[in-house]
């Protein structure tokens, strides 16, 4: 079991902001997960979850992001799954829950999918 420390990579006023995970997503850090990311959707419309270096996420992780998606649907805002480490998308593949959530290979292309609408 490793920690899972989260990092806020890129907080912008544009209403977006991109977080890396590191280490395990299981049941001894999912709710520190939900906690933090779950306040950030309060504040952004678009929260996008780089997900490359989870390399372990159990059903209490899983669990996690569901709760995650449910509550930013709720809100009128997104929860974007980037990069997910191979094991992650093993587990979105086998759930079928690939089709629930909007996952992007990179960064940038999760960026060009959601992008910020300017007032002209």
């Amino acid at each position: 079991m490793t920690e899972l420390t989260l990092t806020i990579d890129e907080e912008s006023p544009d209403d977006r902001v991109m977080v890396s995970a590191r280490g395990d997503l299981d049941l001894h850090t999912a709710t520190g997960l939900y906690t933090k990311v779950g306040e950030l959707l309060t504040r952004h419309t678009f929260v996008f979850m780089d997900l490359s270096r989870v390399a372990f996420c159990d059903s209490s992780g899983y669990n996690a992001l569901l709760r995650l998606h449910r509550r930013a649907h709720e809100a009128g805002s997104r929860f974007i799954l980037v990069s997910p480490h191979p094991t992650v998308s093993r587990l979105l593949a086998l759930t079928a829950s690939d089709g629930v959530f909007d996952v992007y290979g990179s960064r940038a292309e999760a960026f060009a999918a959601h992008p910020v609408a300017h007032d002209s």
